[in-house]
């Protein structure tokens, strides 16, 4: 927590750390997070070691001290950093990862994957991030992917092993709203689900989760004015929307918009009229 705050004061105060997710993974995505660092709320970053815009996203910590870096743990749609022979039970044929969480976990009931496959990936993206000299503040998941049964043991043993002290337990307040496809609402449903099984970690209410990659300035000042007391996540996707970035990652996402949200120049100003604090992981 903000350094001074008081246990009684945190308790009763309304903190929110504000998450932007998929660094690394396009350079359009990796300028929008900078941007919403830079000139807006965003105060922490997860990272896809795995990207294939690491480099640049690398370039771009190093330039923001204050942004809290955690790992966007990745075993989806990418190319792993183990070599492909280290991990075949994780790969398609052209050496890709799956390419949703669907097939992932389909994969996992029929034909099995190595835990030790799993770990050796986990382990080399977190010490990639590691090698940036920053210590990771966060994991979480892209796609969620970590709340797999098989995938959290792991992902919680690496969390003790490196001293990394929060872990991103999602919860869908709506499970039909802003659905993008009819299998949405059973997915965000597992979500909650896999949620409530998951012990001995805190679990940071993250309001809005719905609206992920299409949250516009009226939500976000909607999910600002109705946050709890307590911690909350805010989790969020800025970057500038392109034709090479919406070519490439087929989610239809508005990332322009949910930057210019990020950035309005009064939402720091609502911000404050409604008693809320920016933090940060590394200050919780």
């Amino acid at each position: 927590m903000p350094s001074g705050v008081s246990a009684s004061r945190a308790t009763s105060a309304r903190l929110v750390i504000v998450n932007a997710d998929d660094l690394g993974l396009h350079e359009d995505i990796n300028r929008g997070i900078h941007l919403a660092h830079t000139d807006g709320i965003v105060t922490s970053a997860s990272v896809v070691a795995c990207g294939e815009a690491f480099s640049d996203a690398a370039m771009r910590i190093r330039e923001c001290p204050r942004l809290d870096v955690g790992v966007h743990l990745t075993l989806i749609e990418e190319r792993p950093l183990c070599a492909p022979n280290d991990i075949p039970s994780l790969l398609r044929p052209d050496g890709r990862f799956l390419p949703s969480y669907r097939s992932l976990a389909t994969r996992m009931l029929t034909r099995g994957i190595a835990s030790d496959e799993i770990r050796r990936e986990l382990r080399a993206q977190i010490e990639r991030v590691i090698a940036l000299g920053r210590q990771p503040s966060h994991l979480d998941g892209h796609q969620h992917v970590h709340l797999l049964p098989s995938v959290w043991r792991i992902t919680t043993e690496l969390a003790r092993e490196y001293g990394i002290k929060w872990i991103r337990v999602p919860y869908f307040g709506s499970v039909f709203a802003n659905s993008k496809s009819l299998l949405d609402p059973f997915f965000r449903l597992g979500l909650n689900v896999l949620r409530a099984t998951r012990v001995g970690v805190p679990k940071i209410t993250t309001p809005g989760l719905h609206l992920s990659g299409r949250l516009d300035e009226k939500e976000l000042l909607s999910i600002v004015s109705g946050l709890r007391p307590g911690l909350s996540e805010i989790v969020t996707h800025p970057g500038i929307t392109t034709p090479a970035l919406a070519s490439r990652y087929r989610w239809h996402y508005d990332w322009s918009n949910e930057l210019q949200a990020l950035t309005a120049p009064h939402i720091k100003a609502a911000l404050r009229a409604d008693g809320v604090t920016l933090t940060r992981f590394s200050e919780c």
